[in-house]
């Protein structure tokens, strides 16, 4: 099902980009490869009527959810935009990314095939920056300027990448125990209780500091109430995170972090699963789309979450079509929404002053925490995307 749905949405966006004069490549139909041959032949060329014309290489993480069917909408009308104020056709993309964030091979020959169109800059979303290391460094070499989006390239040599597009994901994680926190900390003091975290992985940068910056504030929360806290779980997240003391038996809470082996819901959900079966956890944590699905997904046979007394309090990140009917009936209690539209919006900007030699830095697009009372404000609304 899911590798459905990464292919659908791959033809949609490729439908789309042809309709806009882009391109997309990885997952999508080579449909639109001739598209992106011909913006490539007139990157940093003459436009007819107007100036100097700019062409982007745009690599993600991958299709495999809405998230970045959001960041692509974001940039496209942020580079229609910036063409209707040229007054002509001045910039061009094209957007790719693997089927599934789990395909480092396949995102390493995107990001191959984009330094040899020889764009005049380049946006990436790394998965794992040691697998692009020979390629960042043939892009400084040859000048091209990087934009990082989302969680960046973390760890790029030095002045490879010259700006990032991003969400503070170690805030975002913040966010989120500040959410929980006031639902929960009424039903801790009486007895040892668990707190539960889900995170698709223990290496992509946005996904370790959202997880660490949940744990981190967590601890500070409970520590500021007079209470003991013990980490444990996946190595990364106990060795990294600030604050465990004691001893699991003594501890008043115990913050118990799970990595599945893969990058998928149906492994996140057996994940969540072995924490939502534990009769002292009182709530969880799952810090992307992937993970907050597959607490939804474990939950459809354990029917223990809720936001009434007596249900194990859950609250996701990111937002699509599942995660906000969660939350909207009250399955999930609430969840943190980054901007994706405005990362792509952001990216567009800095890859233009970027290619025109303008200075650029590090822009942080932002997350809110919402529940079903605010899912339909305006505020929260158009960080929203299904």
């Amino acid at each position: 099902m899911k590798k459905v749905t990464a292919l659908i949405m791959a033809a949609t966006m490729t439908m789309t980009m042809v309709t806009a004069g882009c391109s997309n490549g990885g997952s999508a139909s080579s449909a639109a490869e001739p598209a992106a041959a011909s913006a490539n032949s007139a990157a940093s060329s003459e436009a007819a009527g107007g100036g100097k014309t700019y062409h982007f290489e745009i690599v993600s993480k991958g299709f495999q959810s809405t998230y970045w069917q959001a960041v692509y909408k974001g940039a496209e009308a942020e580079l229609e935009k910036l063409n209707s104020d040229a007054k002509y056709q001045k910039y061009s993309m094209n957007f790719v990314g693997p089927d599934s964030e789990s395909d480092i091979a396949v995102q390493v020959q995107e990001f191959t095939s984009a330094l040899n169109a020889k764009p005049d800059a380049i946006g990436l979303a790394a998965l794992d920056v040691n697998a692009l290391l020979d390629s960042i460094k043939a892009a400084q070499s040859s000048k091209i300027p990087i934009i990082g989006f989302d969680s960046g390239v973390p760890k790029a040599p030095e002045g490879s990448v010259l700006a990032n597009a991003s969400t503070d994901n170690y805030a975002a994680g913040k966010a989120a125990a500040d959410g929980l926190y006031e639902k929960i900390k009424g039903s801790i003091g009486q007895k040892q209780v668990r707190i539960g975290e889900v995170n698709q992985d223990a290496t992509s940068e946005s996904i370790t500091n959202r997880g660490l910056g949940f744990i981190d504030r967590m601890i500070e929360l409970l520590k500021a109430d007079n209470h003991t806290v013990f980490v444990t779980g996946n190595d990364k997240y106990v060795g990294s995170c600030k604050g465990s003391t004691g001893k699991e038996a003594d501890a008043d809470v115990i913050i118990e972090v799970r990595v599945p082996s893969q990058t998928t819901t149906e492994l996140c959900a057996t994940e969540a699963g072995v924490i939502l079966n534990k009769k002292d956890t009182i709530a969880i944590f799952g810090s992307n789309q992937v993970a907050a699905e597959g607490i939804i997904t474990a939950n459809e046979t354990l029917n223990v979450c809720g936001s009434e007394d007596g249900k194990i309090i859950a609250i996701g990140f990111d937002s699509g079509k599942v995660i906000k009917a969660a939350v909207t009936d009250g399955t999930m209690y609430g969840a943190v929404t980054q901007a994706p539209v405005q990362i792509g919006k952001v990216l567009i900007d800095l890859l233009a002053d970027s290619a025109e030699g303008k200075a650029v830095k590090d822009t942080d697009t932002g997350c809110q925490f919402y529940t079903k009372d605010n899912i339909s404000s305006q505020e929260i609304a158009q960080n929203l995307y299904d």
